[in-house]
């Protein structure tokens, strides 16, 4: 499949991913299956490709709630290559700060305070806060024995539905199991979303390993 879709990248060069999915091989194609094997392959694709509108403003809105991810964290959120991810920032400048990796040191001292003062925040709100990671405020109040509640039943409720349907409708051969690991969540919660938002899915069936 890899020699179809370069065969196909260099005899048209300005095909957008819709085109290559749709014409680059006769087996089917999921833009999931094409960015991997752009990224592994080191596949160049033509810069000027456009996502959709909707999905920029999900990336942008997903950057400065979660100012901690890194690009390659981003790119598996929303099902990208790495490098392309890097495009879109560049090209739509994305909230995305380079500062974020560098080391922050979060105090205890300052977590139980705040926790204190703020019992109703999820880890997640709390790390942004401190621009740390998630794991970070978990270790902390684990290690220090902070006096906290998990919200982590409130945190996996918030699913982005566009997202959601946009992942189904470029995989629909993974299983509730695979899409809940995706976004995190209970296969409860995915079976809820889809039903609830009448997202198109056909439940596919766990083989049992011998």
């Amino acid at each position: 499949m890899a020699d179809d879709i370069q065969m196909y990248i260099r005899k048209n060069p300005e095909a957008s991913i819709p085109n290559i999915i749709e014409n680059a091989s006769d087996r089917r194609i999921s833009k999931s299956t094409l960015l991997r094997i752009v990224e592994e392959y080191k596949i160049t694709l033509n810069k000027v490709i456009k996502v959709d509108n909707v999905i920029i403003s999900q990336m942008k809105r997903y950057m400065e709630e979660y100012p901690m991810k890194k690009q390659k964290e981003i790119a598996d959120r929303f099902n990208l290559s790495e490098s392309y991810v890097g495009l879109l920032i560049q090209k739509f400048n994305m909230p995305y700060n380079l500062k974020r990796k560098q080391k922050v040191y979060l105090k205890a001292s300052e977590l139980a305070i705040y926790v204190k003062e703020h019992p109703e925040k999820t880890y997640q709100e709390i790390a942004n806060k401190f621009n740390v990671s998630r794991e970070s405020v978990i270790n902390q109040i684990k290690k220090n024995n902070i006096s906290y509640v998990s919200k982590i039943k409130k945190e996996k409720k918030e699913i982005d539905i566009n997202a959601l349907r946009t992942f189904i409708d470029d995989n629909p051969e993974l299983s509730v199991k695979r899409i809940a690991k995706h976004f995190n969540v209970a296969e409860a919660t995915i079976k809820m979303r889809i039903k609830k938002y009448e997202i198109q899915y056909k439940a596919k069936r766990t083989k049992n390993k011998p």
